[in-house]
């Protein structure tokens, strides 16, 4: 039998909506399967909990959508959103809504 050449990544979970983060980390990925372009959203709650949220990139998108809510909260260079505090006031499909605090 052969040996397989894989990584497991690890999965962590995605923000709960009520919740504060502390943002550490927004770097772009290409999904390996299809090449989807993302954005990966790394955040620290303020028990240490790591969650993580995956933004699809897209030319448009809607103020709802998970990449909306945060370009609408943070605006749209990544790099200022580390080390910003937010709170995810509704994370459902479709209705996504976070806000950041201080």
């Amino acid at each position: 039998m052969p040996k397989l050449d894989v990584d497991i990544a690890d999965e962590l979970p995605e923000p709960v909506e009520g919740q504060i983060y502390t943002i550490d980390g927004a770097d772009l990925f290409v999904s390996q399967v299809r090449g989807y372009k993302g954005l990966r959203v790394s955040m620290i709650a303020l028990d240490g909990t790591k969650v993580v949220a995956a933004l699809w990139m897209r030319e448009v998108a809607g103020e709802n959508s998970k990449l909306g809510s945060f370009v609408k909260a943070l605006g749209d260079t990544t790099e200022a959103w580390v080390g910003k505090k937010v709170k995810f006031v509704s994370w459902k499909a479709q209705n996504r809504k976070i806000e950041v605090v201080q």
